[in-house]
């Protein structure tokens, strides 16, 4: 969604102990469900209308995606989520027209049939946006609906006569009704009036957003990210038999789709999801991470990130979690670390090697930059510091060219572009840290960062500094292969290592014990 309310949730998580007074509800969940074909991998998160353009509008469309296929891949990149792109109102898509027409910006069904194909070629997965909690109030239903009381569509929204609701406040604490016109009469819209909320007590409308994700997943579509999830209805129990059926159906098409939910809260209140879905994101993951970044206070994030994975492992043990820093509804990771490139590089390094399937959002690995409002954090992705046309003019750039561009980055071997390319190819080729278990490594102190994945034999260690002066760290005596070093170290450079590793100021190095 392009507006909520960011719940913070900081430090140790002291939530398991209320796990069991949380609701009880039957589940139905199939043990495979997608979790081989989808845990481990990298995702990437595309705002297509601000990605690439393939016909000279200067708009970013589908085929734009498809073109760019080849750079996600040399990135290492084996995912895509692509925001919404059905027929919408506003810039963003997220308030739907129709379900069933690609947003003519962007092409049309036969664009999106090219991309699924050419991305599996690559074995590039493509999850898309469903936004089913509300539709926009130019969609035909909404329309008819408010102009006849009789109409077959009325009752797919929620309606009251009683006026004086119109003050009450949704769960968000936003007003929850809309007048309808100059009609003695409200809708229920809790993001805000052009979005009316669906009414799921009415069983054809359940029925039909089944038949709309049944023709994506016919089409090839891997899989949904599921926006606004806590809000299908306003009770939490109601809400976790709506999606286990919801799941339930979507698998019955195909087991292997993956369900990714955005469900903005904490770890205690939405780890019932877990049960239904099959990943979504935890917005507090991030958050820990950087504020441990920005106050050099890098021991409790490991911790926080096996807190949070336990608890919702209890829940179901083929959970994946998707690690992230920032994405298209928050001030972009680069501004939180007060645009410091060594600090971005500490970030990528530890949540690109955290369990789970992590996701970056467009422009992330180029060090964009945006703040509120929500259009600046969704800045054309910088293909060229020189040639326009290269890239999309939705709305102007305010980052800087000649820093952030791409062709700039590839020039520059120790640039953010080619830390995080190398950060994922690693991933890619060791499974310790695509799919290992994570332990806890012990540093002198908190300023210095430890961290070890283990995939049966394979041991890597992601050892990180953000101190001033030199700093050893006690590793078990061994031979320890150089993998990656911030500090330009030769790949394959190996290095006896009987006691401990000194890392100088700054450094971010991980190894491999042989």
């Amino acid at each position: 969604m392009h507006k909520k309310r960011h719940i913070l949730i900081g430090g140790i998580l002291l939530a398991v102990a209320l796990i069991g007074s949380l609701v009880a509800v039957t589940l139905f969940k199939p043990e495979s469900i997608s979790y081989e074909s989808y845990n481990g991998r990298v995702f990437y998160e595309i705002f297509v209308r601000a990605f690439y353009d393939s016909d000279g509008d200067r708009i970013g469309d589908l085929q734009g995606v498809t073109q760019k296929l080849d750079y996600l891949e040399d990135l290492g990149v084996r995912g895509i989520w692509l925001m919404p792109i059905t027929k919408a109102t506003s810039y963003h898509g997220y308030d739907t027209e129709d379900y069933y027409a690609i947003d003519e910006d962007y092409g049309n069904i036969e664009d999106l049939k090219v991309l699924l194909e050419e991305a599996h070629k690559r074995d590039i997965k493509v999850v898309m946006d469903l936004v089913i909690n509300h539709t926009s109030w130019e969609h035909p239903y909404f329309k008819e609906a408010r102009e006849n009381e009789n109409s077959p569509y009325r009752n797919y929204y929620i309606w009251t006569k009683d006026m004086e609701k119109k003050l009450e406040r949704s769960p968000m604490s936003t007003l929850a009704w809309a007048q309808n016109g100059n009609k003695d009469e409200l809708y229920y819209a809790a993001f805000y009036e052009g979005m009316p909320d669906l009414n799921y007590d009415n069983p054809k409308v359940e029925e039909e957003m089944q038949q709309v994700a049944k023709y994506y997943l016919d089409l090839g579509i891997d899989g949904f990210r599921l926006d606004a999830v806590k809000w299908i209805f306003n009770e939490k129990e109601k809400n976790i038999e709506f999606w286990n059926r919801f799941q339930e159906y979507v698998h019955s098409i195909n087991e292997e789709a993956v369900l990714i939910g955005e469900v903005w809260d904490a770890p205690y209140n939405i780890c019932e999801y877990a049960g239904v879905l099959d990943s979504f994101f935890d917005f507090n993951i991030g958050g820990t991470l950087t504020n441990a970044i920005n106050s050099r206070t890098l021991s409790n994030v490991v911790y926080t990130y096996q807190s949070i994975e336990e608890m919702y492992k209890e829940e179901d043990h083929t959970f994946v979690l998707a690690p992230f820093l920032s994405n298209h509804d928050q001030t972009r990771v680069m501004n939180v670390l007060g645009e410091d490139v060594n600090k971005m590089k500490v970030a990528a390094a530890i949540y690109l090697n955290l369990p789970g399937t992590p996701y970056l959002y467009y422009g992330e690995e180029l060090g964009m930059t945006g703040t509120k409002p929500d259009e600046r954090i969704r800045e054309p992705f910088l293909w060229s510091s020189t040639d326009e046309d290269q890239n999309t003019n939705w709305i102007d750039s305010s980052n800087p060219k000649e820093k952030v561009a791409l062709d700039k980055q590839l020039e520059d071997k120790d640039s953010l572009y080619q830390w995080y390319k190398a950060l994922i190819n690693l991933r890619n080729e060791h499974k310790a840290l695509s799919v290992g278990e994570l332990e806890e490594v012990n540093t002198p102190h908190s300023k210095i960062f430890g961290m070890k994945r283990i995939y049966e034999e394979e041991e890597i260690y992601i050892l990180a500094s953000l101190s001033d002066q030199e700093e050893s760290i006690e590793l078990e005596e061994g031979i320890y292969k150089v993998l990656l070093s911030s500090e330009g170290l030769a790949e394959g450079v190996e290095q006896q290592m009987t006691s401990k590793i000194t890392l100088v100021p700054n450094q971010i190095l991980i190894v491999l014990k042989n």
